[in-house]
């Protein structure tokens, strides 16, 4: 017979809460590895469809690159790292993850895990550093590497990005009226210059949907760059 609490009906069961959270914790990593396999299969038909291959999870690639989303975190991983060509440029497309703690007020510590998926692809030489993202408050304060704020020829432009430039000559000379007509079509997509790679990167895990239209952004950037700017950084476009 089921206690009574004071008359006021049915006295907590402990048991019954473990056995509720067991389950929902089944039911959990079963959805988990539904979705995953999922996942996989989708990216393995991509690859086919493509001609990419997986690459190994190469522990260096958390720690290749300076800004956003990299070098902040504790337990940075990288997964589904595949990487190919397309239109004679070498790409490749991971995601990257890392994990920040915090403590609430009762003294109970949380771990968060933050994710996002990250698409490169090289350059032929190396490029002073230029970050366009889109605009949000007090993203215009905030400068990584000493990087100077730009401004370009379009106010529509500078109102929806901020752009960082270590190399203000060499960020007008990218971001020339046809390369911004390009990216004010795009998404809100952040992406930077930084050495030899060029990159975007958006929250969450490898995104099929979305990674063609990464991809062709990636390229049209990269054939943004003059031929003169090239040359000062010791690359000849037109040479073979």
């Amino acid at each position: 017979m089921v206690g009574v609490d004071a008359g006021l009906g049915p006295a907590f069961n402990p048991i019954w809460l473990l056995v509720v959270g067991g389950a929902l914790m089944v039911l959990l990593v079963v959805w988990s590895t539904i979705s995953n396999r999922k996942h996989q299969a989708a990216l393995d038909a991509w690859l086919a469809a493509r001609g990419w291959r997986r690459q190994p999870a190469d522990r260096s690639l958390v720690s290749r690159w300076r800004g956003s989303p990299f070098g902040t975190g504790d337990n940075r991983k990288v997964a589904d790292v595949v990487a190919g060509t397309f239109q004679g440029r070498r790409l490749m497309s991971f995601a990257y993850s890392y994990e920040t703690s915090s403590t609430d007020s009762d003294g109970r510590r949380s771990t968060t895990t933050h994710t996002f998926h990250v698409v490169t692809l090289e350059l032929p030489a190396f490029l002073p550093d230029l970050e366009v993202t889109p605009e949000s408050i007090g993203s215009r304060i905030a400068s990584a590497f000493g990087r100077t704020d730009l401004d370009v020829e379009s106010d529509e432009f500078n109102k929806r990005f901020a752009v960082r430039a270590t190399d203000l000559a060499v960020g007008h000379a990218i971001l020339h009226p046809r390369l911004v007509e390009r990216l004010l079509r795009e998404d809100r997509v952040a992406w930077r210059i930084e050495g030899t790679t060029v990159l975007t990167w958006s929250a969450g895990r490898t995104d099929l949907q979305r990674l063609d239209a990464r991809i062709a952004l990636l390229v049209a950037i990269a054939d943004a760059v003059p031929r003169h700017v090239w040359l000062d950084h010791g690359h000849d476009p037109l040479a073979r």
